[in-house]
């Protein structure tokens, strides 16, 4: 048996329950991480109106309007009906751009207005384990809002997915992909604006050329067709519309693999950056 501490400091903290050295973390900082997320995931529900109700009710307008141009015959996009064609494209199209804006605007915020990106920079947490709580957090709450947005688009004709299995993937690495994106950007801005200009003129056009709202077919042949194929979220958009109502422009394994690729370099890259803290430290 070994004989009591002789230091007051050791022999208080034992009477306390305390340890009196620093904490040892396993391989991950489950507790960290999970505060992490919390706190990310309680930022996005302060702002439940605009990140979840405002896209819907985009959804929603986008459909009526269509709705009432299509008249009573409808549309068709090579004899797909076009509300559901359109409906799969809304849907991944909002994942997208809610992905991007929760990453990218939650380190804008903190790297500009509140400085709590030192706090999570000072945390005991691995570069890893920060990318990971804002993959999480970013595709729950852009999974989630994609969801509501399928319910809005069902009253319109969108029904359940074709290959569920395939869905969630492209729904998932469509979230994990424009939250690094989010992330990339967030660390390469040094203001609100710095931020929106790449959002707005990179990735919202990129979005828009991706056959998000209009078919691959109706396309020009030549060079702007191969434009199209050269973007990645093409892949995605073409993907996701596959697994949900079976329509598709390129094979699905395809598209998967050129999703899974761009992602898991957006991800690198992400995660170098943290550990270097490039652009983050003061």
């Amino acid at each position: 048996m070994s004989a009591p501490s002789t230091d007051p400091v050791a022999r208080v903290a034992s009477i306390f329950g305390a340890i009196p050295r620093p904490r040892k973390f396993g391989p991950v900082n489950v507790v960290g991480l999970l505060s992490l997320v919390r706190r990310e995931a309680m930022r996005e529900m302060r702002w439940f109106g605009v990140t979840m109700i405002g896209p819907a009710i985009q959804a929603a307008l986008f459909a009526t309007v269509f709705s009432l141009a299509a008249g009573e015959n409808g549309m068709a996009v090579d004899g797909w009906n076009f509300l559901e064609f359109l409906g799969a494209g809304l849907v991944i199209s909002a994942v997208m751009q809610r992905a991007l804006e929760t990453t990218g605007y939650s380190i804008m915020f903190d790297k500009l207005e509140s400085g709590g990106l030192q706090d999570i920079l000072g945390a005991p947490l691995m570069p890893m384990e920060v990318l990971a709580a804002y993959l999480v957090t970013a595709i729950s709450v852009s999974v989630s809002i994609g969801l509501i947005i399928w319910g809005v688009m069902s009253i319109f004709g969108l029904g359940l997915p074709v290959h569920p299995l395939a869905s969630a993937y492209f729904l998932c690495i469509g979230g994990g992909t424009f939250s690094m994106l989010g992330l990339i950007g967030a660390i390469f801005s040094k203001k609100w604006d710095s931020f929106s200009g790449k959002e707005t003129f990179v990735v919202l056009p990129l979005i828009f050329l991706s056959g998000t709202f209009f078919p691959l077919s109706a396309v020009p042949e030549g060079p702007w067709q191969l434009i199209f194929k050269l973007n990645p979220i093409y892949y995605l958009v073409d993907g996701f519309r596959w697994s949900v109502i079976g329509r598709l422009e390129t094979a699905p394994l395809v598209s998967a693999g050129v999703t899974a690729l761009v992602f898991l370099v957006l991800l690198a890259i992400g995660a170098r950056l943290l550990a270097t803290g490039y652009k983050l430290k003061p």
